[in-house]
Formats: structure tokens, sequence, C-alpha cells
């Protein structure tokens, strides 16, 4: 989408000008979004909508760093929904943050479906996957412990062992999985 899609100097224009260019999206940043722009608080979400639409990633995700601060009700499915579409140019680790910052329950099985694909190719150091397991730690409930525990009572080989480690490390079973550290991390 560009800058010619959506009328200058919109609400949504507005907010997003406080925002390029200037890196992490913060708890400061969003307030001084809604202070510059009393109406970011109503219309994020159909804000949010509507570059997700349009497919503009980039700047739904500096909308979105805004409403996880905001706090809007119907955040968590809006960003489980933009994770499942797995659209080309969307930065799908940081929507993983958000849900588990939001401890969105909306985003387990998206989240989980990622890290099951990525278990194989994000390697040596599993840093996409990490980042899922430690959001769905950070969401909790049954399903995500359900996946978790999958996860680190799997045979040796079926995931690989850092992940093993860092999903029974999320639901504090590793002393009595009897993992060592050193031995399922290689050093890693």
């Amino acid at each position: 989408m560009s800058g010619d899609a959506v009328e200058a100097n919109t609400p949504m224009e507005r907010a997003d000008s406080v925002l390029v260019g200037r890196g992490y999206v913060g708890r400061e940043r969003a307030e001084e979004v809604a202070a510059e722009v009393p109406e970011a608080r109503a219309h994020i979400l159909d804000w949010l909508q509507t570059v997700s639409e349009a497919g503009d990633w980039r700047r739904f995700e500096r909308l979105a760093g805004v409403a996880v601060h905001l706090h809007p009700d119907g955040l968590g499915p809006l960003l489980a929904s933009a994770l499942a579409s797995r659209a080309t140019g969307m930065n799908s680790g940081d929507l993983v943050d958000m849900l588990g910052e939001l401890r969105a329950p909306e985003g387990v099985e998206p989240i989980s479906v990622l890290v099951q694909e990525k278990r194989d190719v994000d390697g040596p150091f599993f840093s996409f996957c990490v980042k899922g397991i430690q959001a769905l730690g950070e969401i909790g409930g049954a399903e995500s412990e359900r996946f978790l525990r999958s996860i680190a009572t799997s045979e040796p080989g079926s995931w690989p062992d850092a992940l093993r480690w860092h999903a029974a490390e999320e639901l504090g079973i590793e002393d009595e999985l009897g993992f060592d550290e050193d031995d399922m991390l290689g050093g890693v």
C-alpha cells in the first residue's frame, strides 16, 4: 500500500507519522500516539484491519505495537488472524512476541503451527522457535501447555534437544525430566 492509498492527514496517517523511523514502539511511544491522536484508542483496530487488508505490513506492525499498549478489546484475535494468514512481508516474529505479551489464547494455534513448521529449519540456534515457545509459555492455558509438554516429553530426535529443553523450562519440568541444560543445548 503506498502512501497515496490512504488520504493524507487522516488520524491513522497522523498516528503513523509519530512512529515512522523511530524504532521500537514501547509504552511511552504508544502513549505519545494516543496523546497526539486521541482517536487512536477508539479506532486502532479499524486501522489495523484496513492496513492488513491492503497488505501494508510495516504500517500494521507499527500500529500493532501501539495497540498492544492500548489494550483494545479484540486485538488478540486480529493479531492471531494476521499471523495465521502467513502474508508475504509480515514479520511473524513480532506478532508472536505481541501475542505472548497480550497472553492471547487465540495465538496458541498459529504460533504452535509455525513452531512445528520451523523446527527443522530454524537451527542451530532456533531463535524463532524459542520465541514461539516462550510466547506460548506467556499465554499459558491448557492448549499451550499441552503443546509445550508434547515437545518437552517427545522422544529424543523427534524434536531438537534445544527445543525440548526450552519447552520443559517454560513448563518448569526440566528437572523432573532429568534434563541437563549443557547436554540439551549443546553449548548453544
